[in-house]
């Protein structure tokens, strides 16, 4: 299986964001956000995403360390 990018994954958790962000606000004809708020959203949830990757997804060599050691 192939795994998605972290730019990928990041675009998709944010639809979901702004889904629920717009589901409470149903008079908003738009989603307008400026350039800057943007960017600096989009920057910011990539780097969180690849934080969590880091901390919480075993990676291959470290799974094989953990099985090979000795209790």
């Amino acid at each position: 299986m192939n795994s998605p990018t972290i730019r990928t994954l990041t675009n998709e958790a944010l639809e979901a964001f702004w889904r629920v962000v717009a589901d409470h606000f149903p008079q908003a004809e738009t989603g307008d956000l400026s350039p800057w708020a943007d960017i600096t959203l989009q920057t910011a949830a990539e780097a969180a995403v690849e934080e969590w990757i880091a901390n919480n997804v075993p990676q291959p060599n470290e799974a094989s360390q953990a099985e090979g050691a000795k209790p």
